[in-house]
Parts: C-alpha cells; structure tokens; sequence
C-alpha cells in the first residue's frame, strides 16, 4: 500500500487487471432493462428530485459543506481497494488535489507541442504520466459538484437510442446517463485511450452490462462501431492529434438527423494539448460547419473559444428521378 501519497500508477498493469476482471458487456442490453414501472417511476422521482437540488444551489452547497458526501465514498473505494493507495479522509482529498495539481503545472511534453516529434507512442506515454493523477481528483470533484451537466443535452438524447461519449475520461455524461436516466433505454459506449481516467471510468460503470467500452489504439481515430443517435465530444479535440479525422468519423458513426455535442477550446498547444489541434482547429470547426446544422450553441472559425455546442448531422439529399 502507498501509505506516503507518492502514488505513481503503472497503468498498463492496471488496465491489464481489470480487462481480466470486467464481465463481458451484454450487446442487447439497455439501461431499462429490469426496471419496470414503479423503478422507471421512481428512477425519474429521484431524477427530478436531485435536479431541484441542483438548480436552487443546495446540491452545491451541501458538497462544500462536507454534509453530501457520497462520490467521496466511492472515490475512496477506488482510491484505496483499486490502485492500492491508503484510506483518505475528505480533507486529504482537499490537500492531496493541490499537491497533484503543482506536479501537473510543471508538465511540459515536447512530443506533443513540437511537430517533429509527435506520434501515437508519445501522446499516449503523455496521458500515462504520473504527474497527471491530478485529473482524477479534478474530474471526481467536478462531478461530484454537477452531477446533472448532461441535462441541458438530455432533449438531444432520444428513447431508445444508443449514445457514444468519445474521449470519454471519467465518462461524465455516460455515469449521469446511466444511473440518473436510465429510464430512456438507452445503450452507452465509452471510447478513450487507455489511460488512467478510462481505468476509473470503466471501474465505476462495473455494474452496468448496457455500458460498452472502446479502447482507442494508436493510429485509429476511428474506433467506434456501429451507429449512433448521439455522440458527446467534450474537453477532447484540443488533446487529439488528428481532430479532422475524428470529426470526420464521428459524422460517420452519427445517424442521419443525429447529434453530436462538442467543444473545442482554444488552447496554446501547451501542456497536454497538441500543437496539431491548435494547427488544424479551423479547418477542423469548418468541417462541421459543412456537415452539419448548429441547433444549440455558436461556432464561428474566427479564432474563438467554441463553447459545449449541439450539431445535428444534415440528412443526405434525394434526388427524384
């Protein structure tokens, strides 16, 4: 046990483990399933009686407070029975995420912000680093705090549908999918390369046989299979080597009228940005300009920041004869 918080993970050794230890994802499952009328009701009680927390600010509040500390508990399972480390109070959370975040500021990858060097090896070798455990503790308390961001997308989520979130991380939107909505019969895939946050993601969705997972290997921007009503796309193509091609196979993977919800921050191309999603950001906002018709949302090609957007993908023409 690392009882000394020097906590430097051998992820491939990891990912190794629970590949071995996960159950087989079941293709014809959907979250519904089992649920019948009184879960699908209470399901939705639940649902909307967390969102009245939410949105008068006593959710918040009551995480700040110390007083709603479930996502602690379960952090804390992870923390301590997955990766070994010692039990944390809710303090050395709070202590630890400032000593993580310093390593994370001296980050500085030259194989992601110098050209010459750039490849598939060493932007995943950058996202194994040990110096980035802070993104667990961030990504956790976030969470924690916004437990319902996917509801503002949730109208764009059909009945039914099947939904990807590709460079899932901590798979934000599926975890929120999953156990808050999962009265809408959906069906989730989580893509991302392999790396800690995806290990944590897959380790927090164990229980849930309709949640498919997609390791992305190197050179294959197109990982997804199938076809998909909604793909989210968030905090990821200002990370990815090639954004063009992963656009380009998310319109793909996406349904005719399907949507795909996005972001792309204007970055420096510094830290764990590419120096390549800095390059083709224009041309890669114009691709979707061109494909697809923005419905929530402004993305403009001038150089600004594109906030979380909602792009449907245009129905292809038909010509009578």
């Amino acid at each position: 046990m690392n009882r000394y918080d020097d906590f430097r993970p051998d992820v491939p050794a990891l990912l190794k483990a629970q590949d071995a230890a996960l159950a087989a994802p079941d293709p014809g499952a959907r979250s519904g399933d089992g649920l019948g009328p009184i879960g699908r009701l209470a399901t939705r009680v639940r649902l909307y009686a967390l969102g009245a927390l939410v949105k008068s600010g006593a959710h918040r509040r009551l995480v700040y407070a110390g007083l709603r500390l479930g996502w602690f508990g379960q952090f804390q399972e992870y923390w301590t029975n997955q990766l070994g480390n010692r039990p944390l109070q809710p303090h050395d959370f709070y202590f630890l995420s400032g000593v993580y975040r310093q390593r994370l500021q001296s980050i500085d990858f030259e194989q992601l912000r110098e050209p010459a060097l750039a490849s598939d090896a060493g932007h995943l070798e950058a996202w194994r680093d040990h110096r980035i455990v802070y993104h667990l503790f961030a990504h956790t308390y976030r969470d924690a705090l916004s437990p319902l961001r996917v509801h503002r997308f949730a109208r764009f989520v059909p009945r039914g549908g099947r939904v990807a979130e590709y460079g899932c991380g901590t798979a934000p939107m599926l975890s929120a999918l999953a156990r808050r909505y999962r009265h809408r019969d959906l069906q989730l895939v989580g893509a991302d390369i392999p790396h800690l946050l995806f290990h944590y993601a897959r380790w927090r969705l164990r229980d849930c046989p309709f949640v498919t997972w997609v390791a992305i290997e190197g050179g294959n921007d197109a990982p997804l299979p199938g076809l998909y009503d909604t793909i989210f796309c968030l905090e990821v193509l200002e990370h990815v080597p090639r954004p063009i091609p992963v656009l380009e196979h998310l319109h793909r993977a996406l349904r005719p009228g399907g949507h795909l919800i996005f972001d792309y921050i204007r970055s420096d191309g510094t830290g764990l940005d590419t120096v390549a999603s800095l390059r083709d950001r224009l041309p890669a906002l114009q691709f979707v300009l061109d494909h697809f018709e923005i419905v929530l949302g402004r993305v403009a090609t001038d150089g600004s920041h594109v906030e979380p957007a909602v792009a449907r993908k245009r129905e292809p023409d038909v010509t009578r004869r």
